[in-house]
């Protein structure tokens, strides 16, 4: 195996095995389910296995992502002018390329790590070319897999890049391979998913999260960060490693409803939200989240519930509506995201729960 510390579909696994074994594994694979599952790294898996990962010189390669017979597709930004005869790396500064290496490294040692550039909304055209290119050459050994993560952006803003692959997969080239990783599959052209064998990855259990951070160092607010993920691995590792402290932030959501329910003055705590939204979208969202959860275990403790996933410490709460403030919370974060202006949106879900918060 290449990961020594990935949280195996066993199913899946075993079915992909078999298939191997008996020399039945087809041309064409879609990985699809929840983001976070495990699909790239079981792809990767697969790969190896198709390429004898046992051999010392073989497993090398494949864990620098420097094995010849395995190909990463990925969605890329055009930051340079490139023409049908250029590779899709063409596209990318030298800096963005240099960042592309350093996410494959940590991919190769981190199964949930993620690979992915920011600005990138499609998979280019010539990547698929270079794909129909290399297609012509032919392999001594093991056999060639192209592996292609985000694959619902074949297809979507344009389809040319997708319909491209549809060739390749109408009479795909001996002994070569393609994995197509997505979170929603219904974005893929109806064609290409036919062509497809079906593998859906469900949600790893919260079970399982746990048992895996429980070999590492000790992580805190794991509970809270499982909830704000949904279960996402490679979410998990990401708020991890970033510089969002959760402990903060889950103090800003107390002080907020805190303040409100004294009726104090909310502008600076308005001020502050409006201001994470214009800079900072990702904090702003799980600063959202917890906002959710805390109102959502004041309820529970209202209606003598304790099974709180932050206020585990408080027995007792004012007899308030907290469930309307959710549905606030919800509707504000989602008009925020349709262009509703920040300053208007923010401020009347602020006037709004305290009209519900200072009840008595």
């Amino acid at each position: 195996m290449i990961y020594d510390n990935i949280i195996t579909n066993e199913a899946i696994w075993g079915e992909l095995k078999t298939m191997v074994q008996h020399q039945k594994l087809p041309h064409a694979l879609l990985f699809h389910g929840p983001d976070g599952s495990g699909k790239e790294a079981h792809a990767i898996e697969l790969a190896a296995l198709l390429n004898n990962c046992e051999e010392t010189n073989q497993l090398a390669k494949i864990k620098k992502f420097q094995h010849p017979n395995i190909n990463l597709i990925i969605p890329m930004p055009r930051e340079k002018t490139i023409t049908k005869k250029s590779t899709a790396l063409d596209c990318l500064s030298e800096k963005s390329l240099e960042h592309l290496i350093e996410m494959k490294i940590k991919k190769m040692s981190e199964p949930y790590a993620t690979i992915k550039f920011d600005k990138a909304s499609s998979i280019l055209i010539n990547s698929i070319r270079d794909l129909q290119k290399n297609s012509h050459f032919s392999v001594d050994n093991g056999a060639v897999v192209n592996i292609i993560f985000e694959a619902e952006k074949l297809c979507s803003p344009k389809t040319e890049p997708g319909n491209a692959l549809l060739k390749i997969l109408e009479e795909p080239p001996k002994n070569t391979f393609f994995i197509l990783i997505a979170s929603n599959k219904d974005k893929l052209l109806d064609t290409i998913l036919s062509r497809c064998c079906d593998f859906y990855f469900s949600k790893i259990e919260n079970k399982k999260i746990k048992e895996y951070f429980a070999k590492q160092d000790e992580i805190q607010s794991l509970d809270l960060l499982i909830n704000i993920t949904n279960g996402s691995m490679k979410q998990i590792h990401s708020l991890i490693d970033s510089d969002i402290s959760i402990l903060e932030l889950i103090e800003d959501a107390k002080n907020v409803i805190g303040t409100l329910m004294k009726n104090n003055d909310w502008q600076m705590h308005y001020k502050k939200a409006e201001q994470l939204f214009k800079t900072d979208k990702q904090t702003f969202t799980i600063f959202i989240k917890i906002l959710i959860f805390v109102l959502n275990d004041l309820e529970k403790i209202k209606n003598n519930n304790f099974d709180c996933l932050i206020l585990d410490d408080v027995k007792k709460t004012k007899i308030l509506n907290y469930n309307k403030c959710i549905e606030i919370v919800e509707n504000t974060y989602q008009k925020l995201y349709k262009n509703l202006n920040p300053s208007i949106g923010l401020a009347s879900m602020f006037i709004k729960m305290k009209n519900i918060l200072i009840k008595i």
